[in-house]
């Protein structure tokens, strides 16, 4: 009223995706890990059996049916909540990704401590692989993950 200028409205600053993009591109390669040691040995029969003994998370020994469709299950969810992340649905997509890696855990654990029977076996390769990523995708989760919603 008194001849001044009118005030410039602030604008809202927009954030940052990149935080984001890398947790959903970290997801998204921890999936795909994660399908590719169904394939990998998953115990290490050593010396006991040969070195023909292969057992797999889709073949047994003994030509018996693995595990490995509940490894591919959680890593279908580990990529899903990646998907949920991209999509704005962050909230869920990190709470998605903890519950799959602490399941991806367990499932490795478990496949490791209770899978074998008696055969005295210890862990292949892609047990130890399905802990890592387990692991890594807990950390990554909550290491990208905002303070606030």
């Amino acid at each position: 009223p008194l001849g001044g200028s009118v005030p410039i409205p602030a604008v809202p600053e927009h954030r940052s995706d990149r935080k984001e993009l890398f947790l959903t591109a970290a997801l998204l390669v921890a999936a795909i890990v994660a399908g590719a040691s169904t394939v990998m040995p998953w115990r290490d029969y050593g010396q006991r059996f040969g070195n023909t003994a292969v057992e797999t998370g889709w073949n047994g020994l003994g030509d018996s049916i693995g595990r490995g469709w509940v490894v591919m299950a959680i890593a279908v969810l580990i990529a899903l909540s990646g998907v949920l992340i991209a999509a704005g649905r962050a909230r869920a997509g990190r709470i998605l990704a903890a519950l799959s890696g602490s399941a991806l855990v367990l499932a490795s654990i478990l496949e490791w401590g209770l899978g074998a029977g008696d055969s005295r076996s210890g862990p292949g390769i892609g047990l130890w692989v399905d802990l890592a990523v387990g692991v890594f995708v807990i950390v990554i989760v909550g290491a990208l993950g905002p303070v606030e919603d």
